[in-house]
């Protein structure tokens, strides 16, 4: 069994002198930050990504920050196992600020091609989304992959990393936030974030979901006019068809507005940790 106390011991007598405790302390504690957070973050790992790939993905991130954060933390450290088991839980809470709102855009731009695919009626041609682990629609699988490549393009995972070293900043390790009513702020953010992933939805659907409807308007035009002709069966291929071509039509500014989400998802990041400390 293992001994804090005799492997120091051990290391004493080898003349180096390292707080053993302090370094598997501070350590565990950035670990579970960035493993949290790689559950979330699409490009980070996800959810179906085996387990050993996140922990490699995580131990190599620790060992970039953990000299910075370590040597920022206060020498005196917590020895009571309660303060202890709290501060690992307050890291597990931080992951999840810090992941969950870019896992959320993306469920929204998933979303969206869902409801184009909805309304093209193929809503039923579904095909799995590894990313998320589960089945999507042709065009939200799509939309999945053209918001990742294009998070990984415009340069944001260096800004969202560059956010993660931050937190240690905002968020130090060995502080444990005061919850007071003060933090109703935050729940009211995440509210809103929650709100916003609809809004994502109808924005970047919106070209699709008009130009089906205009379509519609016409067939019903059209059945009234001559109602010999078969309309409801028409409207599988018109409705497909214009779908498509709206799609392909609006992608720069899909394109466009991803960029806009984006970067107000990573600034809702900042929000939600400088809230979280009050």
């Amino acid at each position: 069994m293992f001994n804090f106390s005799g492997s120091q011991a051990y290391l004493d007598k080898l003349g180096l002198h390292i707080d053993l405790l302090r370094h598997l302390l501070i350590g565990g504690l950035i670990f579970t930050r960035l493993f949290v957070i790689s559950i979330f973050v699409p490009f980070l790992g996800g959810r179906p990504v085996p387990g050993r790939i996140r922990i490699s993905v995580t131990v190599a991130l620790l060992m970039i920050f953990y000299g910075p954060v370590a040597s920022a933390a206060p020498a005196m450290l917590p020895e009571q196992g309660g303060v202890i088991f709290g501060l690992f839980l307050k890291e597990m809470l931080v992951g999840m600020l810090i992941g969950m709102p870019l896992a959320f855009i993306f469920y929204g731009i998933q979303s969206a091609g869902n409801m184009i695919d909805n309304q093209r009626q193929l809503a039923n041609a579904r095909i799995f989304n590894p990313a998320l682990g589960s089945q999507a629609s042709l065009f939200g699988v799509f939309f999945y992959q053209l918001a990742l490549v294009s998070f990984v393009t415009l340069g944001l995972h260096r800004m969202f990393l560059h956010g993660i070293a931050m937190s240690f900043e905002t968020v130090p390790l060995l502080s444990v936030p005061k919850f007071v009513p003060g933090v109703n702020p935050l729940l009211e953010q995440v509210i809103r974030l929650t709100a916003d992933t609809l809004i994502v939805c109808l924005q970047l659907s919106a070209p699709v979901l008009v130009a089906i409807f205009i379509a519609d308007l016409i067939l019903g035009l059209t059945n009234r006019v001559a109602p010999m002709i078969n309309v409801f069966e028409m409207g599988f291929a018109i409705k497909g068809f214009v779908g498509t071509l709206l799609v392909f039509l609006s992608l720069e500014l899909v394109f466009g507005q991803l960029q806009v989400w984006f970067s107000k998802t990573l600034e809702v990041i900042q929000v939600l940790l400088r809230l979280f400390t009050q």
